[in-house]
């Protein structure tokens, strides 16, 4: 049955390729992968459903199931996913060679280069569409013509320590109960009000990597060494991305519970070995009030025990040094560094490249519900319009699941490249796209909105994505300036005693912490010209804001739970998340973990109008425990 079902699967595989112009086929790493025999394998027809094949797709996997039925495990046979990575690696040195040079960079940066190229150019699904896949660090080695690994020991403690003595830096701690959602907790431990005393030092990280994993979210804009690679991968798949550092004490049983992301996610593992285990994405019509894209964080319950009682494991692997491994978003997954006892393992160090096409509104969910916003059209079949409504979660977990997968899919990648000899026509195509899927959610609704709003909202999509991929690019290659401007203070002192050098004012004005910050004010700013654009539409059936804004609206308009706004930290606006409101006094989130209490209205920029005539939140899809933690919410 096993045989029959890896059969099937890469013809799936195949398909899907052919899918998205892609030559040659591959199927589910189960090469790299050690699943059980007692492990639930890959259901073909929930793949097939999932993939949307046509019609005759079935009866060739029907003939190949019944073929392999007698024979030996072909799954060798077939192109594996990381082939077709590998091979585009090979087919782009000289390009990735001719990036770093332009940006006076090396041969590591360089390598990251092809690999996010590679990503891009071999047309790989993502998301739930996607599959996960390992990059084995030989196998890196030799696609890149290099006689070492150039991802080995790129990034380690050592790293770490220098980047917190020339810093202010921050991090979180994920917690470790495989049992209960993914919560993380602040690392820093200020020992004072001074400058040298409030910042996070190395022993800090060390004492927090005795309880769980320590997260330095954003490391690419903070960190020069990483802004190179970050502005790597930004480049060459030609979307807005961020990069984290995950850092891991050996002998974790659990360093990350099972979760999922809103990002698909290239893992880089650069300094010891991480066990990973990756499942398919659980049927979101089963939880609809769950968030695909964040299983398993916060309140969220995506025990491990459940995933292996009732998941699909896809793939289970320990990445050595210099191997890569790729997830897409919505795929649940877990790690360990309990590994071999006999091994004295290092601390893990991996990197974690973001694609982040969800987080900026390039999907086809975000253009259906900016469109029918513009065109005043009350979202009649999904509801979630509200600005601070999550619209990934809901109805549109109920709709059939082709639709589904259609709805919450990417934009393509070449969507904001200006590079582009016809941008028109990316425009037309994605427009084409956006409206015949909202058909398919909904054809009452979609048909009211005229053809004019649809491809004006896509073009504003892509106006705001193009901002905010020249906004990051400008943000690492900041961080480049500012370390090259240390590396070369770092040569004129280098013979004065002493390691650690002195703090100046100067150098306290170039710090991450406030030059990272103007670009995200630049962000919010991007964010806010679209949602407010959204809400100037012409009503076309049922009126919608209807009530004047006052001149002061983003300082004086109620907030309530959820609101997106900018807290005021003496003089310096950081973007945050309203956790509670009650009457004048406010709690909010930072997008670090961070939290402040007790803030008065005045110190809360709300960053999008509100909606004046909001319809009300639907809760006939919730569980009874859901609707009441979410009316417990709205009282507080």
């Amino acid at each position: 049955m096993r045989f029959a079902t890896n059969a099937v699967l890469a013809l799936l595989q195949i398909f899907r390729c052919s899918n998205n112009n892609v030559a040659a086929g591959f199927v589910l790493p189960l090469r790299n992968t050690n699943i059980p025999p007692n492990k639930k394998q890959p259901d073909p027809e929930r793949e097939l459903a999932r993939l949307k094949l046509p019609c005759n797709a079935r009866d060739m996997i029907a003939l190949a199931s019944a073929a392999s039925s007698t024979a030996t495990d072909s799954t060798e046979s077939f192109a594996h996913i990381e082939n077709l990575i590998l091979e585009a690696m090979q087919q782009n040195a000289e390009k990735s060679k001719e990036y770093s040079d332009m940006f006076g960079l090396g041969q590591s940066e360089a390598a990251f280069f092809a690999v996010f190229d590679a990503i891009r150019k071999s047309g790989i699904p993502l998301g739930l569409k996607g599959s996960p896949f390992v990059l084995k660090s030989d196998d890196v080695t030799k696609a890149l013509a290099m006689d070492d690994n150039p991802f080995v020991g790129f990034f380690g403690m050592d790293d770490l320590e220098k980047a917190l003595e020339d810093d202010f830096l921050d991090a979180a701690r994920g917690s470790t109960d495989n049992r209960k959602g993914w919560k993380i907790t602040a690392v820093s431990n200020p020992r004072g009000d001074s400058f040298e005393e409030a910042r996070m030092t190395f022993d800090d990280v060390q004492t927090a990597l005795e309880k769980g994993t320590v997260i330095f979210n954003a490391a690419g804009a903070h960190i020069p060494k990483l802004a190179g690679p970050t502005l790597a991968c930004t480049d060459a798949t030609c979307t807005p991305n961020a990069m984290n550092i995950y850092i891991t004490a050996a002998g974790k049983r659990t360093s990350a519970p099972p979760h999922t992301d809103k990002q698909d996610v290239v893992v880089v593992q650069t300094s010891g070995r991480k066990h990973w285990k990756v499942y398919a994405p659980p049927d979101p019509a089963r939880e609809p009030m769950s968030d695909v894209f964040a299983r398993g964080k916060g309140d969220d319950s995506l025990p491990l025990y459940r995933l292996d009682e009732e998941g699909t494991l896809l793939l289970e692997t320990t990445l050595e040094e210099g191997d890569i491994l790729f997830i897409p978003a919505a795929f649940p997954h877990t790690t360990s560094t309990a590994l071999d006892a006999s091994a004295q393992d290092d601390c893990s160090v991996h990197l974690t490249f973001n694609i982040d096409t969800h987080v900026w509104d390039l999907d086809y969910l975000s253009i259906r519900r900016l469109a029918l916003r513009r065109a005043c059209v009350k979202d009649a079949a999904l509801g979630q319009s509200r600005e601070k409504d999550n619209r990934y979660v809901g109805r549109v977990n109920q709709l059939p699941q082709p639709v589904h997968s259609d709805l919450m899919s990417e934009l393509p990648f070449d969507f904001l490249d200006e590079e582009s000899t016809d941008k028109d026509a990316a425009v037309d195509a994605v427009t084409k796209k956006a409206f015949e899927i909202a058909e398919r959610v909904d054809e009452e609704s979609a048909a009211l909105v005229d053809s004019k709003t649809w491809k004006d909202t896509v073009g504003k999509i892509r106006e705001q994505g193009v901002e905010m991929l020249e906004i990051h690019r400008d943000m690492y290659l900041a961080a480049l300036e500012e370390g090259r401007v240390r590396e070369a203070e770092d040569a004129m002192t280098e013979h004065l005693p002493g390691k650690r050098r002195a703090m100046t004012q100067e150098r306290m004005q170039r710090l991450s912490l406030f030059r990272v910050q103007r670009y995200y004010e630049k962000i919010n700013e991007a964010k806010a010209k679209l949602q407010t654009w959204s809400l100037e539409g012409t009503p076309t059936g049922a009126s919608t804001h209807t009530k004047p804004l006052p001149d002061n609206w983003a300082f004086t308009m109620p907030l309530k739970v959820g609101d997106q706004v900018e807290a005021d930290l003496g003089g310096a606006f950081f973007p945050a998340t309203v956790t509670r409101a009650a009457g004048s006094s406010y709690d909010v989130q930072f997008f670090d973990g961070d939290k402040e209490s007790g803030l008065d209205r005045g110190m809360l920029k709300l960053l999008a109008p509100p909606n004046l005539a909001e319809e009300e939140v639907d809760t006939s899809s919730m569980t009874p425990k859901q609707l009441k933690r979410w009316k417990k919410q709205q009282e507080k």
